[in-house]
């Protein structure tokens, strides 16, 4: 009879798992996820750092324990990926596993939390589709609107709540679908 250690966060029963060749042990209750050596938790923080990709094709980067570490997270999307991606893969390079981009429904405000410019759509907007480089909105400054820059250059602001749809892809290709799902690009 093997026993498993107990998850050191919520106390569920851990799966073992191989990390780097270690043997450790997952919290497989959902939102948990903590990782540990399943003996003196103190130890867990030598546990090795990892990578995950979302449904929406955004890398996270976790420490050892599975806390998500905010700032290299923010480093790496800064940097456009886990991948060196400043050359043009090509039209034929093979697209991720199972991702494709997808159309979603935000509030402008969320526009704020994109870091490396995407497609929007703000209802209402008569131009439709515009690739944005830049949106910025901090209430706590005092600012209730939405600062967006284009990628032409044109400098909007708007209201933080009107719902817009987003697309988390390169100014390349052109979204054409209007409601949320598989986004249909089309190369500009």
């Amino acid at each position: 009879m093997s026993v498993t250690p107990l998850c050191p966060e919520c106390t569920t029963e851990t799966e073992p798992i191989v990390v780097e060749g270690e043997d450790v042990f997952r919290c497989p209750a959902p939102g948990c996820g903590r990782r540990t050596y399943g003996t003196d938790p103190e130890d867990d923080q030598d546990l090795p750092s990892y990578t995950e990709t979302d449904e929406d094709g955004a890398v996270f980067v976790f420490h050892g324990t599975g806390e998500v570490d905010v700032e290299a997270t923010a480093e790496l999307a800064a940097q456009g990926g886990p991948d060196d991606e400043d050359q043009d893969p090509g039209p034929d390079a093979p697209v991720l596993a199972g991702w494709e981009p997808q159309v979603q429904d935000v509030r402008v405000k969320d526009l704020a939390a994109v870091l490396t410019g995407a497609w929007a759509w703000i209802y209402g907007d008569p131009e439709g589709w515009r690739f944005f480089t830049s949106a910025e909105y901090d209430a706590d400054r005092g600012d209730t609107t939405v600062t967006i820059t284009y990628s032409d250059g044109e400098v909007v602001r708007e209201e933080p709540w009107p719902q817009a749809r987003l697309v988390r892809s390169g100014p390349d290709a052109v979204p054409t679908a209007t409601r949320p799902g598989p986004a249909g690009l089309v190369r500009r």
